[in-house]
Order: C-alpha cells, then structure tokens, then sequence
C-alpha cells in the first residue's frame, strides 16, 4: 500500500478532531461500547459479540483518523477543538440491551451526518477516502443495530 500524503491544514484538522474525539466522536463512541459488552459479558453471549464487533470496528475508525491528524503534523489527544476533553462521564451508562441499543443508533446517526459533512467540507481525496470508509462501515452499524433492536 501506498504510503498516504496529507498536507497540514488547520482548518481540516479542526474537522477531523471533532470526529475523532469531539462529543460524539469515534473515541466516546468505542469507549461507551466497551463499557456496554463489558456490562453484558457475564449474562449474554451473542449481545457481548455483538457489541465487541461495534467496539473493534470503531477502534479501527479511530486509527485512520488519529492517522490522518498524525500525518498533517497534529497529535491525537483526546479533547475537541475547543480544547474540552473527553472523558468517562460523557459515556452514557445505561444498564438496559434495549437502551444500549438506542444510545448506539443515536450516536450512529450523529456520526453519520457528521461524516457526510466532513467529507462535504474537505477536498483532499486522501483525507475523504478513510473518510468514506468510516463512514460506509458506519451506516453498515446503523443498519445492524436497527436489525438489533427488530429482534427485541
């Protein structure tokens, strides 16, 4: 594979941050999942699956992204542009499958339309071509969930 070249851009940065550690960034996001199938472990086996699948794959988005910033000259930490950081307590810590399930559609949705927006946003290919990765393995998560909660 070709070695990616991204360009420092603070304004691209910006962007790229907020999805990675922003309020409902990719990092809450893993976090709150592994804090769900850690919940789950001991009494349901295909929903612990279930949630470490959503978990590993957001852990994934979190690398191309924190790749990204990495390779404009940033550092990935984990607080948002407005310099907040993130943190346990923004973890939505529900005890309930069932509302797991519509805590994790609700971020879904968010990150998807924060996604969409980014790439609107941005015009280096590089930049948009992990970018759509994350997103279309996110739209596949929305879907998941949805099928999920069907079952309930």
């Amino acid at each position: 594979m070709n070695k990616l070249i991204i360009k420092p851009n603070g304004y691209y940065e910006g962007i790229v941050k907020n999805l990675y550690s922003g309020n409902e960034g990719e990092v809450l996001t893993f976090l709150q999942e592994m804090y769900q199938a850690n919940m789950v472990f001991p009494f349901e086996k295909e929903q612990h699956e279930f949630l470490l699948k959503l978990y590993s794959d957001d852990i994934e988005h979190t690398k191309r992204l924190a790749e990204i910033l990495v390779l404009m000259g940033s550092d990935p930490k984990y607080l948002n542009v407005q310099n907040v950081w993130l943190s346990g307590k923004s973890v939505d810590y529900v005890k309930s499958y069932k509302q797991m399930l519509y805590c994790n559609l609700e971020l879904k949705e968010k990150i998807i339309i924060d996604y969409k927006t980014a790439i609107n946003k941005i015009s280096d290919n590089n930049i948009n071509m992990i970018l759509t990765l994350n997103l279309e393995d996110e739209i596949l998560h929305k879907q998941m969930i949805l099928r999920q909660i069907e079952k309930l």
